[in-house]
Order: C-alpha cells, then sequence, then structure tokens
C-alpha cells in the first residue's frame, strides 16, 4: 500500500473491496544503454519509485505485456531476439524467461499478444514483414516463427482487434496499412477481403490504437503529423477524417511516434517529435470523431508514451532528453498537467504500465 493510501485509510478507515486501489507498475527500456528500468507507480500522486534496473544488451526498445498480466516481453532490436520475464504479481518485479532469436533486419520494431495470450506477434521495419510465435504455458516463446509474411519495408506496428481478428498493420513509407483476419486456434494470418487501408493522401501510417467498443480504430500519421479516425466494418478500416496533431502556427519539422485512447474511450493522445508536445483529442463515441484539445509539451522527442490502466496518468519518455514525464490526466476535459519529471537512462524507448491487484 503507497504512503498516500496508507494516510487515507488512516484518515477515513478501511476502504470497502469496490473502492480497493490497484498497483502500478511502470517498465521502462533504455535504447542507448541496453537497461530496463521498473518502477513503483503511487496510484493517487503519480509518484515514481525505481525499484529495478536491469542490463539488457542489443538495443531493448518495443515491449508488450500479456493478457494475464504474468509475462512481460521485451524485442532487443540489435540482437535480433525477444526476451520473456515472468512478472511477481506480488511487487511487479521482473525475473527472465528464456531469450528467443527473432531474426529480422533491425530486428523486431513492434510486439504484441494475441487476445488469448497463446501467440506473440511482431513487425519488422527495414526488412518489410510480420511474424507470429507460439507462447509456451510459462510465458516464454518458442523458437521459430510458425508464420512469416513478407509485406512491404516500414511495417512499423502490429495489433490485433479486441475481437482477437482484424490484425493492422501500418506501413509508413508505402503509405498503407495492411489488413489481416487472425485464426486464434492456429495463430496463423491471412490477407482481409480489403487487404490495405491506402490513404488518399500521403499519411505515412504509424502505429495504431483500438477504441474500448470496438467500433473504431485511430492512425497516427508519421509523416503527415496527423491522426485518422477509422470506423470498423466489414473486416476492415474505413477513414472518418484526418485531423493535424500540430497547432496551425508550428511550421517547423515534425514526426508523429505514438498513439492511446484513454481507457474510458473520451480521449486520444498523440506524440509529436519536433514540436515536442502530446496532442489531446476529445473523442465522439457516437460518430468517432475527434475535436482538438491542443497539445501539452514534453520533454525533447517523445518518441513512446502510455496512459496508465486506471486512466488517472500519461507518462512520456524524452528520447534525446534521457528523461520521463508524469502528466495528471483531468477527467472531465482530457488535458494534462505536468507532475513531476525524472533521470532515467540512455535513450528511454518505450514505456509500459500495468495495474496489479
Amino acid at each position: 500500500m503507497s504512503k498516500s493510501l496508507l494516510l487515507l485509510s488512516l484518515l477515513f478507515g478501511p476502504l470497502s473491496t469496490g473502492e480497493a486501489w490497484a498497483d502500478l507498475r511502470l517498465y521502462l527500456a533504455n535504447r542507448h544503454d541496453d537497461s530496463l528500468m521498473r518502477f513503483d507507480m503511487d496510484e493517487i500522486s503519480g509518484e515514481l519509485t525505481l525499484r529495478q534496473t536491469l542490463k539488457l544488451e542489443g538495443e531493448p526498445a518495443p515491449m508488450c505485456v500479456s493478457p494475464d498480466q504474468r509475462t512481460l516481453y521485451v524485442a532487443r532490436r540489435k540482437a535480433e531476439k525477444v526476451s520473456a520475464f515472468s512478472i511477481s504479481p506480488k511487487d511487479g518485479s521482473v525475473k527472465l524467461i528464456s531469450e528467443t532469436s527473432i531474426p529480422g533486419q533491425g530486428g523486431a520494431c513492434y510486439l504484441s499478444p494475441d487476445r488469448s495470450g497463446k501467440f506473440l506477434l511482431s513487425a519488422y521495419y527495414f526488412e518489410g514483414k510480420v511474424a507470429v510465435h507460439r507462447l509456451r504455458e510459462n510465458g516464454s516463446v518458442k523458437e521459430g516463427a510458425i508464420q512469416t509474411i513478407a509485406t512491404e519495408k516500414n511495417a512499423h506496428c502490429i495489433l490485433p482487434d479486441h475481437r482477437n481478428r482484424l490484425v493492422l498493420v501500418p506501413h509508413t513509407g508505402p503509405n498503407a496499412v495492411y489488413q489481416f483476419i487472425f485464426n486464434e486456434k492456429t495463430g496463423k494470418l491471412s490477407p482481409s477481403k480489403f487487404a490495405k487501408y491506402v490513404p488518399e493522401k500521403k499519411l505515412s501510417p504509424r502505429h495504431v490504437a483500438y477504441h474500448p467498443d470496438g467500433k473504431f480504430v485511430y492512425v497516427v500519421n508519421e509523416g503527415s503529423s496527423s491522426v485518422t479516425a477509422c470506423h470498423i466494418k466489414s473486416e476492415a478500416i474505413h477513414p472518418i477524417h484526418t485531423l493535424s496533431t500540430l497547432p496551425a502556427d508550428f511550421k517547423e519539422r515534425n514526426s508523429c511516434a505514438d498513439v492511446e485512447v484513454h481507457p474510458s474511450g473520451k480521449f486520444l493522445y498523440c506524440s509529436n517529435r519536433g514540436h515536442d508536445s502530446v496532442a489531446m483529442f476529445a473523442i465522439d463515441e457516437k460518430t468517432g470523431r475527434l475535436t482538438s484539445l491542443g497539445q501539452e509539451r514534453t520533454e525533447k522527442v517523445p518518441r513512446s508514451f502510455n496512459v496508465d490502466p486506471t486512466g488517472n496518468f500519461l507518462v512520456a519518455a524524452g528520447l534525446r532528453a534521457n528523461k520521463l514525464t508524469v502528466f495528471r490526466i483531468d477527467q472531465g476535459t482530457g488535458k494534462l498537467k505536468p507532475l513531476k519529471t525524472y533521470e532515467v537512462g540512455k535513450g528511454p524507448t518505450w514505456v509500459q504500465i500495468l495495474k496489479q491487484g
């Protein structure tokens, strides 16, 4: 129990079961000094406390957590491997289970488990491919992909929808989002009836984030500094509209990196590298359309950020600043308020927060 929560319980008595607070754990991959850091995160104040630092050679970058929150996966891009760590349900500490070769020029740039937790999906930017690996019961990754599909260069993300059916793979260079159908029994991918979504303009789609209701998906566009709201229907995405992530008077160089939907489904966030900010949007939950809420400044080059599962905090990593900033999310407006900035390892590249308890 955090100090803040202990104080509340002393003042007001024990919390009922329905009011129990979850423990938050934050994991940070520092690509330029080959390290993995684990923090406890106070669920009331957002305060971070460093608990564990591991050496992880080979440029650790993309991470993901298994659906049961028992395993953390970290791709080591230069080493062309993925490391699986068991997560302690008691304190969130991690222990290495396995190291598995996942060959591909430049390594995997994105990892995601399928919704059943039986398979690990990966995308490869330089080589232009996607792969599927089977997972063992203990969470380790089996050697040898059960499927590898050549797509095009600059495959930047791979993510299944909430039904574990539609899998989207945005490609920045080819300006396309590949669309696959996932078979959760076999782990195999097959092209959707509409195998590609190709924007009419050069947008450079990079990452995607699904709305909690499963009707909408949001595509952040790297080169055009924009985000596209899309309907999901007929096992494909269909654009609604595209909005800039930048203020109208900003004319300098910028590129977008990450995108996330707030757990409530009411807000959307995208990171700007150049303007060095997080763009904030309100979501119309009936239509999926976005309304800009402006931008909140971050440390230099916010490549990765994460909204915690409770929806109270957003944590952004400044890749060039070697710093991590915690923001409080206003639950009414969706806007961000900076709380505290922390010095971390070199090249913080991926932020992952999970809830325990």
